[in-house]
């Protein structure tokens, strides 16, 4: 079976990661503020009084350590999107790294600027990673899939569709055009281009893989078909309202009622 993946979009400009750096800053002092009324009550309890400036502090550097992380969060969400156990698997990985990573920074910048204390003790560091590590993971993990479920309901820019695949297959790698792809179809977990030298297989959803083709060039036709537009030769309506779709290389393709005015206005255009 041939491993296949897509080639990445181009990527985004800079100013998309500055917006989910930005959000990513909200996101940790939302998080942070949570936890606040738990060590207010617990100053309160004891007797202690509560340091408005020290806290703001605490919160201003935690939502710039947590925002630091954002471009490695893009980064995993592009190089390898949840679509295999392999992917998911890299992520996790990633974060299960990330999150003591980030503990330890923090323990290390409180000690500087809120303790005076060139480093923080081991028994301060390890407190801090039995208490925060398993709510770190989840946040991280939480903020990932939320980049990630963006991407997929955002479409590229204008522009930016995909044009290629690249095709692993026993060492070899093969570039696709997507000018030379006929027509898409499901198979399962796979979708297979049907290109003019051969059949192709791709591990990916059919549904994430028009998100990135060009409406102008693929349209969907049935749940388990996509066609370049510029392959239809002839359409041939049935008696239950479907359709049969011909290509200029013979291949015949149901047309289903759900799909028609779609592919009727791209032939129009």
């Amino acid at each position: 079976m041939a491993k296949s993946r897509l080639m990445p979009p181009s990527l985004r400009p800079p100013a998309d990661a500055v917006r989910w750096t930005a959000l990513a800053f909200v996101y940790w002092l939302v998080f942070m503020g949570v936890l606040t009324p738990g060590n207010l009550a617990a100053a309160l309890a004891s007797g202690g009084r509560w340091d408005w400036g020290r806290e703001a502090l605490r919160l201003v550097c935690a939502g710039l350590l947590g925002a630091s992380v954002t471009p490695i969060l893009l980064s995993l969400a592009r190089r390898y999107p949840a679509n295999s156990a392999l992917n998911l698997a890299r992520q996790g990985l990633a974060v299960l790294v990330m999150a003591p990573t980030l503990i330890l920074i923090s323990c290390v910048l409180a000690a500087w600027f809120l303790e005076g204390k060139a480093w923080p003790s081991v028994a301060e560091a390890r407190q801090q990673l039995l208490a925060n590590s398993l709510l770190l993971i989840f946040c991280l993990s939480l903020f990932l899939a939320l980049i990630q479920v963006a991407q997929r309901l955002r479409p590229p820019a204008e522009g930016a569709w995909l044009r290629r695949l690249t095709i692993r297959e026993r060492g070899r790698v093969t570039l696709l055009d997507l000018n030379e792809v006929d027509w898409i179809e499901t198979q399962g977990n796979y979708q297979a281009l049907h290109a003019r030298e051969g059949v192709h297989l791709l591990r990916e959803t059919s549904e994430r893989l028009a998100a990135q083709l060009d409406p102008a060039r693929f349209v969907r036709i049935h749940r388990r078909s996509i066609v370049a537009v510029d392959r239809v030769r002839q359409v041939e309506p049935l008696a239950n309202g479907d359709a049969t779709v011909r290509l200029a290389d013979g291949t015949e393709l149901r047309l289903s009622r759900r799909h028609r005015e779609s592919l009727k206005a791209r032939l129009g255009a």
